[in-house]
């Protein structure tokens, strides 16, 4: 038997699900808003409550984002407490995996704004032997809408996490989420040396960049030599 609990924490929208044998048994949605840690195990306790009397997960997934980086923080953090007290693994999967979007169209493209005036790209192709997404890439808003004006959406769909971006004029594009339940099904249509990779590697939020530290000032108190 293939039990899988699934958490998709790196959105608002946050979701944990409970899937037997390919069939989700136990769900719960909630708005997370930066209260995870209050809200993620309210919502845990029912969908555990539907493990078969005896059975624990075989497995648990966690969504990586890229999103909110303490979202994924906690539930990685969650699944791992989880897994020890189950003795079972733990994969981080990417969240653009957990989309409807990926579940119903072989290729498409993930969108969004990376902040500081970039915007990201990044090809997921159910086709390819790992369906797994490649990095993303980091664009000035110009070469985004030069990048996004030559592909052709009817075929292969662009899909955002974020409800607004500035490109309407160029490309129109798909709102989605991720959710736990959709990424337990991604997660069994990888291929087993996909599955056999992730198994292997730590789960950890997904990045879109490296963290930017910012320089403290001249003359900040920390920096000031005290005066005898």
């Amino acid at each position: 038997m293939s039990i899988i609990l699934s958490i998709e924490t790196s959105i608002p929208e946050a979701s944990v699900a409970l899937t037997i044998d390919g069939e989700t048994v136990a769900q719960r949605d909630f708005e997370s808003h930066r209260e995870q840690n209050k809200l993620l195990f309210p919502a845990l306790e029912p969908v555990l409550a539907a493990l078969p009397k005896n059975q624990k997960p075989s497995l648990i997934i966690v969504g990586t984002g890229p999103g909110s980086y303490s979202g994924s923080r906690i539930s990685i953090a969650a699944a791992q407490g989880l897994a020890i007290a189950y003795e079972c693994p733990v994969v981080g999967l990417s969240s653009f995996l957990g989309t409807s979007t990926m579940a119903t169209h072989p290729t498409a493209f993930a969108i969004g704004d990376a902040r500081r005036d970039t915007f990201f790209i990044a090809q997921i192709q159910q086709g390819r032997p790992d369906f797994l997404p490649g990095e993303p890439e980091l664009l000035s808003l110009d070469d985004f809408c030069e990048k996004l004006s030559q592909i052709d959406t009817s075929e292969t769909p662009l899909f955002s996490f974020e409800k607004e971006l500035p490109m309407l004029h160029v490309a129109e594009y798909l709102v989605d989420k991720s959710h736990a339940s959709l990424l337990a099904q991604a997660w069994l249509n990888l291929s087993s040396e996909a599955q056999q990779s992730l198994l292997q590697t730590p789960p950890q939020p997904a990045y879109l960049r490296a963290p930017f530290i910012t320089k403290a000032k001249p003359g900040h108190p920390l920096l000031r030599q005290t005066k005898k």
